[in-house]
């Protein structure tokens, strides 16, 4: 039994304080950020990111901002070719259980304009820390956006293929995160499950 397949976010277009992301390497992992309007995504970048300056972008402009790890990017500089997803909130446990995780929480979000002014004043002090993939990574960043709670599924899901297959997996899966601390410590959580 493999890992749960992600039931896609409805179609359409985010709106402000929503919660983005969008596959790369062909599905190894997932990029997210928060869209804050205007064709605008805040998102803590990667080592491999911060090593130069971003490409020019005649759309970005003069509205693109880079403060250290955390950046603000026009959406097509963030998808970077690939396809946009909506993150969802406020989902029931089953669904939480099906779903691929880094796709969703069970966790209620904050309204869209407490989104949009925690990822601002993140971006304008630089003030979640330095990148870590598997403690303080983006999606790590996106959900403390969204729920004051810093949380990474994906990681989660990472350690439960990595432990074993099934329902036993998911359950050794969760422990082993729990223990490690994938959450940051801003506030400690792994999971809402």
């Amino acid at each position: 039994m493999g890992q749960p397949q992600s039931k896609p976010s409805k179609p359409r277009f985010p709106q402000p304080g929503d919660h983005i992301y969008c596959e790369r390497k062909g599905g190894l992992y997932d990029h997210h950020g928060i869209y804050v309007g205007d064709d605008m995504v805040i998102h803590l970048r990667g080592a491999a990111k911060k090593l130069g300056e971003l490409p020019a972008c005649h759309k970005c402009g003069d509205k693109r901002v880079e403060n250290g790890e955390i950046a603000k990017v026009c959406i097509d500089c963030f998808l970077d070719g690939a396809t946009l997803q909506i993150f969802d909130y406020g989902v029931p446990l089953l669904e939480f259980i099906a779903r691929k995780r880094g796709t969703c929480c069970q966790r209620d979000s904050k309204p869209p304009h407490e989104v949009i002014s925690t990822a601002t004043d993140l971006l304008e002090r630089n003030g979640f820390g330095p990148y870590d993939m598997l403690t303080n990574n983006c999606e790590h960043f996106a959900v403390y956006c969204k729920t004051g709670c810093a949380a990474s599924y994906q990681i989660v899901r990472h350690i439960e293929g990595a432990i074993a297959i099934g329902p036993a997996g998911m359950l050794a899966g969760a422990t082993v995160a729990v223990a490690c601390g994938v959450s940051k410590g801003v506030r400690k959580t792994s999971s809402s499950w």
